[in-house]
């Protein structure tokens, strides 16, 4: 196993620690990823961040070991972290392929280097794409691009990246603590609530009609009226303050 994981402040750190194999997941790491990620959502961290090690990122499944593996236990991972209610960041360096790539792209705030590179390696080891990539990059960038990227293995840096609007932040490999924490400071300032309602109305909106969307906002709007985080974000407003806003999902 290569999962490691570290709680720190609000924060609750993943990576996968193998540097030979430029950091892939091992065949028991993936129920312990889902394991880590139910963990965190009932605990009080308040941010989920995957982040490289060793100058890498992730270069997916370890192939030899999760010849072995159930997909089962790989989608099942996949799934709790698309569905993970609070933010995820990932923080990417170097290699982020495969699995590697698309766990990078379910992250809600991705901050990556110009050095990343990402590849879609799939069916270059005559494999299909998993770890829920087929879904969500061509949401992402277009069915087009998407096709473009996964048919031919193609590899892309971090600029690429940058321009194809999958980044929330660009950066130098020296700067991303800084980007890290300004990130954090700003979200910080937000009703944590509301930022969690937020991710649920987009996450649930891709599978929506325009009209179901409205019926959620309604229902989300409805109840944050009812929520002090409300009252005081209105009160801040009212005041010329900072708001004061409880760290919880729920009163």
């Amino acid at each position: 196993m290569v999962l490691e994981t570290q709680s720190i402040n609000n924060t609750k750190l993943i990576q996968f620690n193998d540097k030979e194999s430029l950091n892939a997941v091992g065949a028991d790491d993936w129920k312990a990823l889902k394991e880590e990620i139910e963990s965190f959502e009932r605990s009080e961290l308040k941010y989920l961040v995957i982040k490289h090690i060793n100058g890498n990122y992730s270069a997916g499944a370890q192939l030899g070991e999760n010849i072995n593996a159930l997909m089962e236990d790989v989608s099942n991972a996949a799934e709790a972290l698309w569905n993970c209610k609070k933010p995820v960041i990932s923080l990417v360096d170097g290699i982020a392929a495969g699995a590697g790539s698309n766990m990078m792209l379910l992250s809600d705030f991705i901050i990556a280097t110009p050095e990343t590179r990402f590849i879609e390696v799939f069916v270059r080891r005559g494999l299909v794409v998993d770890f829920g990539g087929s879904w969500v990059l061509p949401r992402i960038i277009g069915i087009q691009k998407a096709k473009s990227l996964m048919m031919t293995s193609n590899e892309i840096n971090g600029d690429e990246l940058n321009n194809l609007g999958i980044l929330y932040k660009l950066c130098k490999s020296e700067d991303m603590d800084d980007e890290f924490n300004s990130l954090i400071e700003s979200l910080d300032k937000q009703s944590f609530i509301s930022i969690c309602m937020v991710k649920q109305q987009i996450r649930e909106g891709l599978d929506k009609t325009f009209t179901e969307s409205l019926d959620l906002e309604t229902i989300n709007q409805n109840k944050r009226f009812l929520h002090s985080d409300a009252a005081e974000g209105m009160a801040a407003f009212l005041e010329k303050r900072a708001p004061n806003y409880k760290n919880t999902l729920d009163e």
